[in-house]
């Protein structure tokens, strides 16, 4: 299980999202209850509109979710012009450069997807 994201709540209690992946799909929870999977194929889409390509000088260690032939990586990072680090994931792509993203935002977006993926009701027949 990989750590996506922490935040703090408008009442000041802390929820984290977790990830965890069975083949082609990325399964996704958080403290509150909310859970539901998308394909890897969608998390590839999320990572590709909002992420870019990681600098060679930025060493890519942290944890780590194999997710098919992909790999999701948390990574903290502290650039010369933060006074602290962020989180980042970053998505490596089989024969292609890693794409990194603030993970608050990568987050959000498959959070959004999943709950909206999970409201679709299949039509009847």
């Amino acid at each position: 299980m990989l750590l996506l994201d922490e935040r703090i709540r408008s009442d000041g209690a802390h929820s984290r999202t977790w990830a965890s992946c069975e083949q082609e799909r990325l399964q996704i929870r958080d403290d509150e209850g909310a859970a539901g999977e998308l394909a890897v194929a969608i998390v590839d889409q999320v990572m590709r509109r909002y992420g870019r390509p990681l600098d060679e000088g930025i060493a890519l260690d942290g944890e780590s979710l194999a997710c098919g032939r992909y790999t999701l990586r948390r990574l903290r990072h502290r650039a010369a012009v933060d006074a602290e680090g962020r989180d980042y994931l970053v998505w490596e792509r089989p024969g292609d450069e890693p794409l990194v993203c603030v993970a608050a935002t990568a987050t959000a977006a498959l959070r959004f997807l999943m709950d909206r993926f999970s409201r679709e009701v299949p039509s009847g027949i």
